[in-house]
């Protein structure tokens, strides 16, 4: 066929191209498809850079745990509990009692290692049974006595935690890889850790900033994080630290051994509450949170929200409530649906929001490393 010849239209949606862009375009057509293009790029990239699982490589710097060394320290007494008298859901606390096993000298007791802590809470730990129920568990290695509480308008449980030494103390990936994106219910990890007891972590993997070291390796540094900060040494000792004023190398040097980049930290340098924080999320919340008396006891708490007959807690509630347990450092982990709490035979604890969601990481206690 003649191509000059009257009515060809050329090839396929060429004449009504053509047509299309010979009329002129009101504005705000061309407002709208540059919006339009905008936001589909800002789309693709999302899904390529936060959404769609990768891989990511580790920094590689590790960190080494301190030689045997014989340090003398005073007995300390166990923290009060949070219960207010009357409390349904627990038993009253019994009286604080200082701990008195591996008395070398007077008053004073011997850890032959650092990050071994069988010596100091020797009385919290069996000679080899395992004695588990439903409010506790407890063997050779770790010590977990487990509350529920109800203040009348939350709902919030607290794992009070000894460990005979600091390995039993680990975190565990999502998938067990490090990376972008990747996902996996609490429970899964849990239970592949084969955890006594475990709660979400600080999500880092929604986002690709922030400082990650798990069980003595740097992951990612970032020079100048914008969250506060929170450090588990192989000692024992656990110090937060304000956005802005960490050293990952110096720390991994120091002997890290766990890092979260979450936040807020809880508790200022003395162990008081208090009232601001680094953090725009202050309203009642679920929450999660790691607490720290001294090396080797621990606490996890876990605050229901967003439901009826628990509302959550404010930050500030939050950090009034790690004091009142007796807490010398806290840290707020990631909450929301994320807040969950493992325990027992693998079963959730509390109550999540929305019925939960997925996690890129954990904290656990373990009974064999």
């Amino acid at each position: 066929m003649n191509r000059n010849q009257s009515g060809y239209r050329g090839p396929r949606g060429g004449w009504l191209r053509a047509q299309f862009n010979r009329r002129p375009k009101p504005v705000w057509m061309l407002v709208v498809m540059d919006v339009a293009l905008i936001g589909l790029s800002l789309v693709v990239f999302a899904l390529f850079h936060h959404v769609l699982p990768r891989h990511e490589a580790s920094v590689g710097k590790v960190s080494t745990r301190p030689t045997p060394q014989v340090v003398a320290v005073a007995p300390t007494q166990a923290p009060a509990q949070a219960a207010e008298d009357g409390d349904e859901d627990i038993d009253a606390p019994d009286a604080p009692t200082p701990t008195t096993a591996g008395a070398v000298v007077g008053d004073l007791f011997a850890n032959l290692t650092t990050g071994d802590f069988s010596q100091r809470f020797a009385d919290k730990f069996t000679s080899g049974q395992v004695i588990a129920s439903a409010s506790g568990y407890q063997s050779a290695n770790v010590n977990v006595r487990l509350d529920r509480v109800n203040n009348g308008t939350a709902v919030y449980y607290v794992a009070d935690i000894y460990v005979r030494d600091i390995s039993y103390f680990v975190t565990a990936f999502a998938k067990d890889t490090f990376g972008k994106g990747l996902r996996e219910w609490a429970t899964d990890i849990n239970r592949r850790v084969n955890a006594v007891i475990s709660i979400n972590g600080d999500y880092y993997g929604g986002r690709s900033d922030g400082i990650v070291i798990r069980n003595g390796e740097l992951f990612r540094e970032d020079p100048y994080p914008v969250r506060d900060v929170c450090v588990l040494y192989w000692d024992g000792r656990m110090e937060t630290f304000e956005a802005g004023r960490f050293d990952a190398d110096a720390q991994i040097d120091a002997g890290a051994y766990q890092a979260w980049n979450f936040g807020p930290m809880l508790l200022d340098a003395d162990g008081q509450a208090m009232t601001a924080f680094n953090s725009d999320v202050g309203p009642s919340n679920p929450r999660t949170a790691l607490g720290y008396f001294e090396p080797g006891h621990y606490c996890f708490v876990v605050v229901d929200g967003r439901q009826e007959g628990s509302s959550g807690l404010k930050l500030r509630e939050l950090s009034a409530l790690m004091a009142e347990l007796g807490c010398v450092r806290a840290y707020n982990m990631d909450g929301g649906n994320t807040s969950v709490m493992v325990a027992g035979n693998n079963e959730i604890v509390n109550n999540p929001s929305g019925g939960g969601r997925p996690t890129s990481d954990i904290i656990a206690i373990v009974d064999s490393n």
